[in-house]
């Protein structure tokens, strides 16, 4: 009897062997495809009954550590977060972070292709706000050609002062205290030579030397000044006004060597001057043969190379313009 018992007991477990190893078999095979299908980046849509290959969404916030909000669920990782497996849509994504202003965007998601936002910038609730200097102030400039400092003008107009733009050099250096600037100058400009500054203001124009080792002077021009620019060697001036161009030389505090350039039109002549290249660009109205005014865009390379053929390029361009 006891035999039969075992016997019985050894046929039984060989049959559930049998049966859990064909089990297994059904499964691996049943299962293999969707996990191989899901490694590739497919899912089944249940809405359209159908597998589908899905997209990926790329998060990449300044500062990083963001919490990330898929359709109003919150994910597990923060930025930077690759959000993979899903369906092809529109998703709703919102970045939260202590002391920043939150960030979302609606996001479209399509088969097969990855959406990457890199570039995202969550702006601080309270910013950084630090004074740069201790006297009051009526204006400020930073030049192109010294980007390491702010100029700025004293509150009562008689001086001009510095500050580094390093926040670890706070003392201000005063460049010159004899200015009497005039309420409505125009075009603060620094010379490349960084020594001095020219602004004008009617048919005047000012030049301060930052180093006092030269007497500050004033130009007055015989029309009113649109546009004042410096040289590139720094000791002369071209100044657009609403009649002409001239260069003034300022060896001579632009009373000798005044050179007109060219006279024009235009009485709102707009310029701007290349200091590198030494070439103003501007605008200027001539009567063309058919009567009417004629508004261009010109170039005038004035440099020491330069070729004395502005005028008759002028000339061609209104005749071209005119067929």
């Amino acid at each position: 009897m006891g035999l039969f018992v075992k016997g019985a007991i050894k046929v039984m477990v060989q049959k559930i062997r049998a049966v859990l190893f064909y089990l297994s078999v059904v499964l691996f095979l049943a299962l293999t495809p969707v996990i191989l299908f899901y490694s590739f980046g497919y899912k089944l849509d249940i809405d359209r009954l159908r597998i589908i290959k899905t997209g990926l969404i790329y998060l990449k916030s300044t500062p990083d550590g963001a919490r990330v909000y898929l359709d109003t669920r919150r994910l597990n990782q923060a930025t930077p977060v690759s959000i993979e497996g899903l369906l092809p849509g529109e998703y709703t994504v919102f970045l939260e972070l202590e002391e920043y202003y939150p960030w979302y965007q609606k996001v479209r998601v399509e088969s097969g292709k990855f959406t990457v936002l890199d570039n995202i910038v969550l702006f601080p609730v309270k910013p950084y706000l630090g004074k740069i200097n201790a006297a009051d102030v009526d204006d400020f400039y930073i030049f192109p050609n010294d980007k390491d400092y702010i100029y700025y003008i004293h509150a009562n107009k008689t001086a001009i002062s510095r500050v580094s733009l390093n926040p670890r050099e706070k003392e201000a250096e005063l460049l010159t205290g004899r200015v009497n600037l005039a309420g409505n100058i125009k075009d603060f400009s620094l010379s490349p030579d960084k020594n001095k500054i020219l602004y004008f203001y009617g048919n005047k124009l000012d030049v301060v030397y930052l180093d006092g080792e030269k007497q500050d002077f004033f130009i007055t021009a015989d029309h009113k000044i649109i546009s004042a620019f410096w040289y590139s060697d720094s000791e002369r001036v071209v100044a657009v006004t609403d009649n002409d161009i001239r260069i003034y030389e300022l060896s001579s505090q632009g009373r000798e060597n005044t050179v007109k350039i060219l006279n024009i039109n235009d009485r709102r002549s707009r310029a701007f001057y290349d200091n590198v290249e030494d070439t103003l660009y501007f605008t200027d109205t001539q009567v063309g043969a058919d009567g009417n005014q004629h508004r261009g865009l010109y170039r005038m390379d004035i440099s020491k190379r330069a070729a004395p053929t502005l005028i008759d390029n002028i000339e061609q361009d209104i005749r071209y313009n005119e067929r």
